[in-house]
């Protein structure tokens, strides 16, 4: 990688564990019982990351950020590797729909479905290894707190995608190409 690449990747990672140490990362919660899943601001730089470098950059910058959660993060490791699983998928959504070609909107709907289904098989083994209890709370039965914790599941991570992150992630990257324009003129 380019020195200029590098310096970029450190800064979006920097941005990301930020975001993270300030607690912005876990401001926006489901409500309970449901409160671990969490609307994360830090996942933006890792999708500026990759729509401006594509997606060893994206991937890179996750990297990065992950180490850093296996350190400091919630739940250690089962939590950092969730929230890896997470967006690793939704970059590579991303990038797949790109090499099919798709319009700009299937893309998100595409890497929003990849990253739920990715995240509904995890939580598969996560939830019936350590969270059984759970399960059995949410509904009558552990098969029907499985379903119930499954489609909540689903539902925020399409939602995460569709509606917080790639939006967000989108408008500021292109007011920092606006702002670049301008003030390389």
């Amino acid at each position: 990688m380019k020195t200029k690449t590098v310096a970029y990747a450190a800064l979006l990672a920097a941005t990301a564990i930020v975001i993270t140490v300030s607690g912005l990362s876990t401001l926006v919660r489901m409500p309970p019982p449901f409160s671990y899943l969490v609307f994360d601001f830090a996942e933006i730089p890792v999708l500026i990351a990759y729509m401006t470098y594509g997606l060893r950059m994206g991937v890179f910058v996750e990297t990065i950020h992950f180490l850093f959660l296996m350190l400091r993060g919630e739940f250690i490791p089962i939590g950092p590797l969730m929230k890896y699983v997470a967006v690793i998928s939704t970059i590579f959504g991303l990038h797949l729909s790109v090499r099919l070609k798709l319009n700009e909107y299937t893309r998100v709907v595409f890497a929003s479905t990849f990253r739920a289904l990715i995240m509904c098989f995890f939580n598969v083994i996560v939830m019936l290894t350590f969270f059984r209890d759970f399960l059995n709370k949410i509904g009558s039965s552990l098969i029907i707190g499985l379903g119930i914790t499954l489609a909540v599941t689903f539902i925020y991570n399409v939602i995460h995608v569709l509606f917080f992150d790639y939006p967000l992630a989108k408008i500021i990257l292109m007011r920092i190409r606006k702002y670049r324009r301008k003030y390389r003129s």
